[in-house]
């Protein structure tokens, strides 16, 4: 209960810049974000993943040209979330453009926050994207830098989201994502994270490829 009352309460005192809190419309706000991540399939992508990102946002917020943007992107950077969607960013991305124009935020702001969460497509940065998208993507890997026991558990509760697919064809598909990750010279793209989190993510992702080639899941 404590993880969902904070992502509430940091929620309603972002859009009470722009709206009455008590409005129906606030309350619907959070309502669908809220309907969106508890939803039965997400053993990772739910609250407790907007909770650990909250407290790694804090770290940075300080650093950031738009902390607002970045934390609304936060909120909605996984708001549809299928395994068998290759649309999902983009979904996303569309409905924080809907939700930000209401609350009447300039559309260069929402260009940023529907930049931000386009990005978690590849994790790679564009020829001129915002210098947010750099903390913001960090942000979003930081569980890589958990300690083994928390990525153990962060790993399998990625492989239950993919219960639908056999462990041969997660297999092929998780291995192909972390390659895409450790093949980078680094995997994070600010000082601050490279600096907290670089080394231990590089392992724990190691591990779990290794894991695989022995035919077992850590």
């Amino acid at each position: 209960m404590k993880i969902q009352e904070e992502c509430k309460s940091r929620f309603e005192s972002l859009i009470a810049n722009f709206i009455d809190t008590n409005s129906y419309f606030a309350n619907s706000l959070w309502e669908e974000i809220e309907t969106r991540y508890s939803e039965p399939q997400r053993t990772y992508h739910n609250l407790n993943h907007l909770y650990q990102m909250l407290g790694e946002y804090d770290l940075v917020s300080k650093e950031l040209k738009d902390p607002e943007i970045t934390l609304f992107a936060l909120y909605y950077h996984d708001l549809i979330y299928d395994v068998t969607s290759k649309t999902n960013e983009d979904e996303s991305a569309n409905i924080a453009k809907e939700r930000l124009s209401v609350l009447k935020i300039e559309n260069e702001r929402i260009k940023t926050c529907m930049e931000h969460i386009l990005a978690t497509k590849s994790h790679r940065l564009g020829d001129r994207c915002h210098p947010d998208t750099s903390y913001f993507l960090d942000i979003d890997i930081s569980i890589l830098g958990s300690e083994e026991t928390k990525y153990y558990e962060y790993a399998n509760n990625i492989r239950k989201e993919y219960s639908i697919f056999s462990d041969a064809d997660y297999q092929t598909g998780r291995v192909q994502v972390l390659h895409h990750f450790i093949e980078n010279i680094r995997l994070f793209h600010t000082d601050i994270f490279f600096d907290r989190y670089e080394m231990r993510s590089r392992h724990n992702v190691k591990l779990e490829i290794h894991s695989f080639l022995k035919g077992e899941l850590i």
